[in-house]
């Protein structure tokens, strides 16, 4: 069976969008291929996520780079997730022999990989790429989560009033934009519950009043996020991956972005009226919430079933 080595990291500083995703490819493949993770300083969130997918290996951050290197023999599938990894990495693990797949977000870069994904971006113009390189763009391949790929075969929601919200920013969110959209929500929307999905780190700084119809989650599960997101009228998020994940399961999105990666796929999902668009999130002024009168445009999936994903995964992987 042909092996398939996977390399992406998670941190409270880079997030842990690249290794969700990562992972979520290894697990669409791992029927089909011997996969194997490596990750740095894994968390035991980490731990726990990687041992459901496939065998993995821990690697030293400081000598990272080179101790990867040394675990190929040339003839696995290399998959990389992150912006630290340069053209000149991804030439020595092809001239390694290996097969390299790069997942991008920022097409910032030359890429001699075989293959490149980014399901946020369609316009293969904006990519630097070798003449061979066969780019994967769009929400057709959509790297979700099983319990994502199985939410879009379900029923959306039939109302387009906007009663249940959650709102979901991940991770520490230092600059708390979970607070301030809360507060928002409970001021001027008439709404039945509130879930705020909250990281271990989060930290209120806002000064949230005490509400019965609010809730705040944290450490949920990837079935527990795509059951609140399928039982949710509207979810307030960034534009990265969750925003891809709420998509799915059907729900109305607001979503705006705070890092330079989500912004460009931001900008695509408010060209395509996928989203109601709140813009930099970090300009409170700008990020506009719904008034209690407000009504979802009723509006299809974006994102093809798991059969159809799977498919478009496993066809790319057996040609290489």
């Amino acid at each position: 069976m042909r092996k398939i080595y996977f390399r992406a990291d998670a941190s409270a500083t880079i997030g842990y969008g690249h290794f969700i995703r990562t992972l979520a490819l290894a697990d669409m493949l791992k029927d089909d291929f011997d996969c194997t993770f490596f990750t740095c300083h894994p968390t035991s969130y980490q731990v726990s996520e990687m041992e459901k997918v496939c065998p993995f290996i821990p690697l030293q951050e400081e000598a990272h780079y080179d101790e990867f290197l040394s675990h190929l023999q040339g003839d696995e599938i290399v998959v990389l997730d992150n912006y630290f990894f340069t053209t000149d990495y991804q030439r020595a693990i092809k001239q390694k022999g290996c097969r390299l797949v790069c997942i991008d977000d920022m097409h910032d870069k030359h890429y001699v990989a075989d293959v490149v994904i980014n399901h946020g971006q369609t316009n293969s113009a904006l990519f630097d790429v070798e003449p061979y390189t066969r780019l994967c763009l769009g929400s057709d391949w959509a790297l979700l989560r099983r319990p994502f790929l199985e939410a879009v075969k379900r029923e959306s929601i039939s109302s387009d009033r906007i009663e249940k919200v959650a709102v979901c920013f991940g991770g520490s969110d230092i600059h708390d934009i979970t607070g301030y959209f809360v507060n928002q929500v409970l001021r001027f929307c008439t709404v039945n519950s509130i879930t705020a999905v909250v990281g271990d780190a989060y930290t209120s700084h806002s000064s949230c009043v005490q509400d019965s119809r609010l809730v705040y989650r944290s450490r949920l599960t990837a079935q527990e996020m795509a059951d609140l997101f399928c039982d949710s009228d509207l979810v307030i998020c960034s534009a990265s991956s969750v925003c891809m994940e709420a998509l799915a399961c059907g729900a109305g999105v607001a979503a705006g972005w705070y890092v330079n990666n989500q912004k460009e796929f931001y900008m695509n999902l408010k060209e395509s009226d996928s989203i109601i668009p709140l813009g930099n999130l970090l300009d409170k002024h700008s990020s506009t919430i719904l008034d209690s009168g407000s009504k979802l445009p009723i509006k299809p999936k974006i994102v093809n079933g798991m059969a159809f994903i799977l498919q478009n995964y496993r066809n790319i992987f057996n040609e290489l």
